[in-house]
């Protein structure tokens, strides 16, 4: 009786194998056609904006046009769930029918099976994208800040900054307590490293060793929201486009800001100009101190400058990329993505005493001469304190 049933289950196992690869098949095959569609609705969606503005007249109105992409934004999203849920619902019989026909009778035989059977799960389509977005999810907070600040993505990256901080590049930190221990400041400082990580080392310095652990924000250069996920990763982990209307809406939110006056310049210094630093800008710096009466504190990086020792830009790609360089070093881009791993030199930060701007009068931002010689005093003073800590560093590696 037992070696029937055996024989039968042999017999029925190939058309139910054959049933569950037709599942799986169809299911990749729905998630295929849904995102062909959605790629397409997309495409309609910034074609129609692209044409309202340029011929703007063809529409009734702006309101009318605004409505359509609506509409359009509507069915797109109908169209993405009820494709979701029949893939839910053939993920759903793939799996009942998978179940029912992997259950053996010896208990090793029916381990390796569902090992099997979890790494073919595992491997769908639909799965892997649930995967995906379920991690994604979790690493994202309910509630974010006007600048998109992610506290749960900020817990979780930390412990990679606090590695480069403290075993990587080594960081000292002096003068930390010139920082406030409350309300706004602005730190002002020399720019450098082909990547903003001169701001992140900042930021745990202040985190890790300010007796009030104050969390700080960081003006990030525009043409990094260029690259495809790194501007949104560094607003989650606390940069801010760089603009005088966000610096001075942190300000009054009573935030310790740190800009970079040298902007693009400074991260574009070739290596024969390391520690020189660029023209700071227009003083814009000095405008929003003397605007919002918050103390400027000047500070002096030295280390970064060798982290991805520059030899030369290329600007003709990079033009083609909508970024202002491609940065030629000793690694990149002779060792492909590998050459962007930063060197690992020795870092010191020197955190200078602060500049009390409240003794200038309400229009002193709109004096021209002055807000250049204060900025020049500034550059002047940060570029003092690298010379004379450059004649004391012994190796680049080793401080």
């Amino acid at each position: 009786m037992s070696t029937q049933k055996n024989q039968e289950s042999t017999r029925s196992s190939p058309s139910s194998h054959s049933g569950q690869e037709d599942l799986i098949s169809l299911s990749s095959n729905v998630f295929k056609v849904r995102r062909t569609l959605l790629e397409q609705f997309s495409r309609i969606e910034r074609d129609m904006e692209k044409r309202a503005k340029t011929h703007q007249e063809q529409f009734a109105s702006r309101d009318e046009l605004n409505t359509v992409i609506e509409r359009l934004h509507d069915f797109r999203s109908e169209l993405d769930n009820v494709l979701l849920k029949i893939e839910e619902k053939i993920q759903t019989s793939a799996e009942s029918m998978r179940s029912s026909i992997l259950e053996k009778p010896e208990s090793s035989a029916a381990g390796r099976e569902g090992s099997l059977d979890e790494v073919v799960k595992g491997l769908n389509p639909f799965n892997l994208r649930r995967t995906y977005h379920e991690f994604s999810l979790s690493l994202r907070s309910e509630e974010v800040d006007a600048f998109g600040f992610d506290p749960i993505f900020d817990r979780f990256v930390r412990p990679v900054f606090e590695f480069l901080y403290t075993k990587y590049w080594r960081v000292e930190t002096y003068g930390i307590s010139n920082i406030p221990r409350s309300g706004p400041c602005l730190m002002v400082g020399n720019h450098s490293g082909s990547l903003p990580y001169d701001a992140t080392m900042l930021k745990m310095a202040v985190l890790k060793e300010h007796a009030a652990h104050r969390e700080v924000r960081f003006m990030v250069e525009d043409f990094l929201f260029h690259f495809p996920f790194l501007g949104s990763m560094m607003n989650r982990f606390g940069g801010v486009r760089a603009s005088q209307e966000n610096a001075q809406q942190l300000l009054n939110a009573q935030m310790p800001v740190v800009v970079f006056p040298e902007g693009v310049k400074g991260l574009g210094k070739l290596y024969r100009d390391k520690y020189h630093l660029a023209r700071f800008g227009r003083g814009g710096f000095i405008r929003l101190c003397l605007r919002t009466r918050a103390p400027l504190v000047p500070v002096a990086f030295i280390g970064p400058e060798e982290i991805h020792p520059m030899l030369a830009r290329e600007t003709f790609f990079a033009s083609l990329l909508g970024i202002p360089y491609i940065p030629v070093t000793p690694t990149f881009p002779l060792l492909g993505p590998a050459g962007l791993i930063p060197l690992p030199s020795k870092w010191f930060i020197h955190i200078l005493p602060a500049i009390d701007l409240t003794q200038y009068g309400p229009d002193a931002e709109k004096d021209r001469v002055l807000v250049y010689r204060l900025a020049q005093k500034v550059k002047n003073q940060i570029q003092e304190v690298i010379v004379e800590q450059l004649k004391n560093r012994r190796s680049i590696w080793m401080g």
